[in-house]
């Protein structure tokens, strides 16, 4: 399976207090498959990763953009 993983933010009350939602899709059909909110850091992309693990999903071949990639550096 070809997974994508993209991230994009808001805020609550102010811009300090930023809120991250970071989701992995199906490549080919959009389909979510995944998601989590929370900050922008590797602690909360590893928690999307483990949410993919513990659902037994399979992953051929991951597009990211710069960022997950290094935010995922050693997991994808």
């Amino acid at each position: 399976m070809s997974l994508k993983v993209d991230e994009s933010w808001s805020f609550v009350s102010s811009k300090q207090r930023q809120r991250w939602l970071w989701w992995v899709e199906e490549a080919k059909t959009g389909e979510v498959v995944a998601f989590v909110f929370g900050r922008r850091t590797h602690q909360t992309f590893r928690a999307l990763m483990t949410l993919l693990e513990e659902a037994r999903i399979s992953v051929n071949r991951w597009i990211t953009d710069a960022w997950c990639r290094a935010a995922g550096a050693g997991l994808l």
